[in-house]
């Protein structure tokens, strides 16, 4: 395993110190996802850009936890999973949602299995999103905005995930607490 270095406000580069109070400010710790990444101000601010702008997009909380959830799954990243449950829960996403996403996504209501089905298509693509599975997805109610955007919160991800595997990042007691 890569050892990466945990940064706090004081030990990481200058251009995360700002980045890393955010997530003080947001979340009153720093995840140990972004004190990772702290290593590489250019990584923490893309990926905190990202957050925020797929924060703001056409999709509903509980889409973009079926988003999320999905691309942590696919990527078997448990750090993702478990973050994204806790803040979903945190939105007001149900329980029963969630569980379904996690053991039997088949289960969901048809429009969050749509967004399901279509991030899926989206992380497994490798570069090329076969025009069919975008032609169900519209077909499903959803809009072209509403697709691009999925394709942000699985970029978002999908740095997140990748620096996850690498450094093996620990979910700290925080995110375990989803009472």
């Amino acid at each position: 395993m890569i050892e990466l270095e945990m940064h706090t406000v004081q030990s990481a580069p200058e251009d995360s110190r700002k980045l890393l109070q955010s997530s003080i400010d947001n979340f009153g710790w720093i995840p140990n996802q972004s004190a990772y990444m702290a290593e590489s101000p250019a990584l923490l601010s893309s990926y905190q850009y990202a957050h925020d702008r797929f924060s703001d997009c056409s999709l509903s909380d509980e889409e973009k936890a079926v988003v999320w959830m999905t691309t942590g799954l696919l990527n078997q990243c448990r750090y993702t999973v478990q973050a994204h449950r806790w803040i979903a829960l945190k939105q007001g996403v149900s329980v029963d949602t969630l569980t379904q996403l996690e053991t039997n996504p088949d289960s969901l209501p048809e429009k969050l299995r749509a967004i399901h089905r279509f991030t899926q298509v989206v992380v497994k693509a490798q570069g090329i999103i076969p025009q069919p599975e975008a032609m169900d997805f519209l077909r499903a109610g959803y809009t072209r905005q509403n697709m691009l955007d999925i394709i942000l919160g699985v970029s978002q991800k999908t740095m997140s995930t990748l620096l996850n595997s690498l450094a093996g990042t620990q979910i700290e007691p925080e995110f375990m607490n989803v009472s």
